[in-house]
């Protein structure tokens, strides 16, 4: 299982990184959440090498853990996700998007 937790405005909860020994996420993903100490570190750039890690590790059994901007599933990872390694195989926990986060702010 693939978790891919959207982090809203602010730093993914701690209970969705506990036992991840594979978070892969933007470096200011990463440096915001509370990350298991011996968990692997993949930050994003090319998407490719980042696949390739990610389906190494669930050949594993590994927990994996996918931080991603507000709601990963509005124009997110989750669908490069969903095309490389099956819909059944996430479990998306979607934040507060950019958009949502913009429209609260104004009031709107």
């Amino acid at each position: 299982m693939i978790t891919v937790v959207g982090t809203g405005t602010g730093a993914a909860p701690a209970e969705s990184l506990a036992g991840a020994e594979l978070v892969v996420g933007g470096r200011r993903h990463l440096d915001a959440a509370a990350l298991p100490a011996d968990a692997e570190r993949v930050v994003l750039g090319p998407l490719a090498p980042a696949l390739d890690v990610i389906e190494r590790h669930r050949d594993k059994g590994s927990r994996i853990v996918v931080l991603a901007s507000g709601d990963p599933g509005f124009f997110g990872i989750v669908r490069v996700l969903a095309e490389r390694f099956g819909p059944a195989a996430l479990d998306v926990r979607p934040g507060v998007s950019s958009v949502a986060a913009a429209f609260a702010r104004v009031g709107v």
